[in-house]
């Protein structure tokens, strides 16, 4: 997984390193955007149990 940072310097996500998969992390929620064999989006969220 890369990084990805933007203007400000600022994480935005992870892209993995085939570039078919993004991951944006926002508090408790997770947002991963895959890229299928015929060129469309896929978007799924989820909500993770924060680490105590």
């Amino acid at each position: 997984m890369v990084e990805v940072r933007n203007l400000n310097k600022k994480r935005i996500g992870d892209m993995s390193d085939d570039k078919h998969l993004f991951v944006i992390k926002i508090k408790d929620c997770v947002t991963r955007i895959t890229v299928t064999p015929d060129g469309t989006l896929n978007i799924t969220h989820e909500r993770v149990e924060p680490v105590a």
